[in-house]
């Protein structure tokens, strides 16, 4: 069933980039901001998670990238997340970049029935940007946060605007 989403995902993703990510000549640019929103799936839980992020290229090939969000409840789980992420974006086509990213992680677990678990970890991953238009751009991001008894991986299709 998971496999069904991510598939239903790419082949999304595949056809935004035929229709307009042809079109577009942007890449990540120093002074480039970009304020977004993901979701996807985290695996600690098997549940989804959403989230709003934030993109500042303060070099060519550098930016940093601060989000925060919510992962829902399955399993008797649930997180509030915060993570600062340095991405390090190269231009891989026409309007298409790919990324590595690494940085810090702080996510607050919590159990149904009480309790709840902070943890302060590091963030390892990669993620594509597919530019639609001049302000609006895809992306597909994986990443895994690495901490004691709570890590797990996040992976999520996201839109973002570019001002």
């Amino acid at each position: 069933m998971r496999t069904n989403r991510f598939l239903r995902a790419f082949t999304l993703c595949a056809a935004l980039f035929g229709l307009f990510g042809t079109g577009a000549e942007s890449f990540a640019q120093k002074g480039e901001k970009t304020l977004g929103i993901m979701g996807g799936m985290a695996t600690y839980n098997s549940g989804g998670f959403s989230q709003l992020y934030f993109q500042y290229t303060f070099a060519n090939h550098l930016r940093i990238a601060p989000d925060m969000g919510y992962v829902f409840r399955n399993e008797g789980k649930s997180a509030f997340f915060m993570d600062l992420d340095l991405q390090l974006p190269f231009r891989l086509g026409r309007g298409v970049n790919i990324y590595p990213l690494a940085g810090l992680t702080f996510n607050n677990w919590s159990w149904k029935g009480g309790g709840h678990e902070s943890r302060l970890g590091m963030n390892f991953g990669a993620g594509l940007d597919i530019y639609l238009t001049r302000n609006l751009k895809l992306n597909l991001q994986g990443k895994y946060s690495m901490m004691n008894d709570t890590g797990g991986g996040f992976v999520g299709l996201g839109l973002g605007y570019i001002f």
